[in-house]
């Protein structure tokens, strides 16, 4: 069942689920305290049991899902969940229970850990995560060119910085990757403190790097937000579009263009007064024509 298909029953099942998946999250992190992992064990064994009968429901009901034309069988659609970024997160949320299960006296630390990825199973209510992959991969050519901007500054600071301080503080700038450690902390404008030149020109590469760090993590930082914005107003265009061809022909949205319209409405994220505006908007505009 998804939360784009915008029934009321559907709208409820799907917060019921997403306080779940939050809930399932804040057991996994409760659960590294002692006290609490011994004295609710059975209560952290039953949120394993939710997240294992959510992923096989999941399974059950793939079928239903018609997004994509070239998955025309059950099966396929069965698969097209377990192979798809949903379906993969679902099933590494779920995995250490099942070697827990089968493999008793394994040492799954580790893989516990994995259980905190739980909290990207809200992606199958939220396409934020979705829309700011996108918006990056859409960027990507400036992307990558401002992280290749980012590794030189970042490279040619620590290696300057080696040579400035190493003699004079060998247990902080004894290595360069040691000072890169300390690159990446002023670049980016942390400044833990841990590590601090004491030299003339120790200090002359941290102001440089300082002020490096800033138009660097601003640029990359201005191109995610910029198309972030981008792939915003798309899907506004898109929407708009949708809403113009169903106003096309005599001014009226039909039961089948109304559920389109409000599918591509929860898609991307509007809120119902805002899709209402575009559309009065669009219809004043075609009565004015």
């Amino acid at each position: 069942m998804s939360y784009k298909q915008g029934s009321a029953l559907t709208v409820v099942f799907s917060w019921t689920l997403t306080i779940m998946v939050l809930a399932n999250v804040a057991a996994v992190i409760l659960e590294s305290l002692p006290e609490l992992h011994e004295a609710y064990a059975r209560e952290f064994h039953q949120f394993e049991v939710f997240s294992v009968i959510e992923y096989l429901l999941r399974i059950w009901t793939a079928p239903e899902n018609h997004s994509n034309p070239k998955q025309k069988t059950a099966a396929s659609r069965r698969m097209g969940y377990v192979l798809s970024f949903h379906g993969i997160i679902d099933l590494l949320a779920i995995l250490p229970f099942f070697l827990h299960s089968l493999l008793p006296g394994l040492d799954l630390r580790f893989l516990r850990i994995v259980r905190i990825l739980r909290i990207l199973k809200l992606s199958h209510y939220n396409s934020a995560l979705e829309d700011l992959i996108s918006a990056i991969y859409a960027e990507r050519h400036s992307f990558i060119s401002s992280l290749y901007l980012l590794a030189i500054a970042l490279l040619v600071t620590s290696c300057l910085m080696y040579y400035a301080e190493h003699n004079l503080q060998p247990d902080k700038f004894g290595s360069i990757p040691e000072s890169l450690w300390w690159s990446i902390v002023t670049l980016t404008t942390l400044g833990y403190g841990d590590a601090v030149p004491i030299s003339g020109i120790g200090k002359l590469i941290g102001g440089f790097t300082a002020l490096s760090g800033v138009l660097t993590v601003a640029l990359l930082t201005g191109i995610v937000a910029s198309a972030f914005t981008t792939r915003m107003r798309r899907q506004e265009i898109v929407f708009e579009a949708e809403v113009e061809t169903a106003l096309a022909e005599d001014e009226r949205i039909s039961e089948k263009e109304r559920l389109i319209i409000e599918r591509l409405r929860n898609e991307f994220g509007l809120s119902n007064a805002h899709a209402q505006a575009v559309i009065r908007r669009l219809r004043a505009e075609h009565k004015s024509k």
